[in-house]
């Protein structure tokens, strides 16, 4: 299954984003960031479906939260990867 991380760099931001979202009636998860994609080390992320990633960019620009990594995470044979995914290509 293919979903989107939204990586932030704080666990305050991301819980801000997810209760917002919460109240719009959108349910993401909320977990650490993958080692291999936190760059400060403590990232946290909102893993999402690729349908709600706009109101995820939506909500986080709306809070003034900057959103330094996106990411498709695919999972195959119970390994997880991760490929850099640029906003432009959510718009279609």
């Amino acid at each position: 299954m293919e979903r989107i991380l939204a990586v932030f760099p704080s666990l305050n931001q991301v819980s801000l984003i997810r209760r917002i979202l919460h109240r719009k009636g959108v349910y993401v998860e909320m977990t650490r960031a993958p080692q291999c994609l936190a760059a400060t080390g403590c990232s946290f992320a909102l893993r999402c479906s690729a349908a709600e990633i706009g109101l995820v960019l939506q909500t986080s620009r709306h809070a003034g939260i900057p959103l330094p990594g996106l990411f498709r995470e695919t999972e195959q044979d119970g390994v997880r990867t991760y490929s850099p995914l640029r906003e432009p290509l959510l718009i279609e």
